[in-house]
C-alpha cells in the first residue's frame, strides 16, 4: 500500500513536450515523412521557448510544463493540420490528374483514329467495346472539367468536398481505362501496320491509368481518415 502515492504522481523524469509532440504526431492523417517532419519542426520551436523561459528563470521542469500549456488542444490542431496538409495535396492531384486524363483522352483518340485509316474494326461480337468507348468519351471531357472546377474551388476554400468529388470521378475513370484497356488487349488484333501502335496506347493507358488510381484512392483514404477521427476521438 505504501508504493500507491508514488504510483498515482505525476513522472517526474517524463519529458512532457517529448510527449506532446508523440500524441500530435500520431494524430496527424499524412504520410509518415510528413508527420515525422513536422514532428521535428514543432519539437524544435518548443524547446526553443523552453530554452528562453529557463533563460528567465524557471526551471527546466516549470518551462516544459508551460509551454506544453500554451501549446492548445492537441486533436484540435492536429486537425486543422490534417485537412491544410490535405488540401494542399488536393491542389496537386487535381491539376496533376486533369492532365493525366487529358494525356489519355489525347492519345486515344489520334491513336484510334490512326488504326482506323489502317483498317482496325472492333469484331462484331466485341460490340461492348464501342459502347464502353463510346460512354468514357463522355466521361473523360466530364472529369477533365470536374478536375480543373476542384482545383479552383480546393485553391480557394480547400473544400474537402471538392478534393473527394474529383478523387471519386478520376477513380471510377482511371479505373474503367484500365480495365477496357486489359480486355482490348486480350481480344483486339490491329492491323500489323499498327500493333505497335495498339500495344503502346494499352501500355501507356494500364500504367498512366494504374497511377491515377492509386493516387485517386490515396487522396480518398486521407480524406476518409480525417472525416471519421472526431469519432475515434469520441471513442
Amino acid at each position: 500500500m505504501g508504493d500507491w502515492p508514488a504510483m498515482l504522481a505525476p513522472d517526474a523524469t517524463a519529458d512532457p513536450i517529448a510527449d506532446l509532440v508523440g500524441r500530435f504526431e500520431g494524430a496527424v492523417v499524412a504520410s509518415a515523412r510528413t508527420r515525422r517532419e513536422l514532428a521535428r519542426e514543432i519539437e524544435g520551436d518548443l524547446r526553443e521557448d523552453a530554452a528562453a523561459r529557463v533563460a528567465a528563470g524557471a526551471t527546466e521542469r516549470e518551462a516544459a510544463m508551460a509551454v506544453v500549456a500554451g501549446f492548445g488542444d492537441v486533436r484540435a490542431l492536429a486537425s486543422e493540420m490534417s485537412v491544410e496538409l490535405l488540401a494542399a495535396r488536393g491542389t496537386r492531384f487535381a491539376s496533376l490528374t486533369a492532365l493525366g486524363s487529358v494525356v489519355l483522352l489525347v492519345a486515344w483518340f489520334s491513336g484510334m483514329t490512326t488504326l482506323v485509316g489502317l483498317g482496325f474494326r472492333v469484331p462484331a461480337d466485341d460490340g461492348w467495346m464501342l459502347q464502353v468507348s463510346r460512354a468514357l468519351d463522355v466521361a473523360g471531357p466530364l472529369v477533365v472539367a470536374v478536375g480543373l472546377a476542384g482545383w479552383i474551388a480546393i485553391r480557394r476554400s480547400g473544400s474537402l468536398a471538392a478534393i473527394a468529388t474529383v478523387a471519386a470521378l478520376q477513380l471510377g475513370f482511371a479505373g474503367a481505362l484500365v480495365a477496357g484497356a486489359i480486355a482490348m488487349a486480350g481480344v483486339a488484333t490491329a492491323p500489323a501496320a499498327g500493333a505497335g501502335l495498339l500495344d503502346a496506347l494499352i501500355a501507356l493507358t494500364v500504367l498512366l491509368g494504374s497511377a491515377l488510381v492509386a493516387a485517386s484512392a490515396g487522396v480518398l483514404v486521407r480524406w476518409g481518415a480525417i472525416r471519421l477521427e472526431p469519432r475515434r476521438a469520441r471513442s
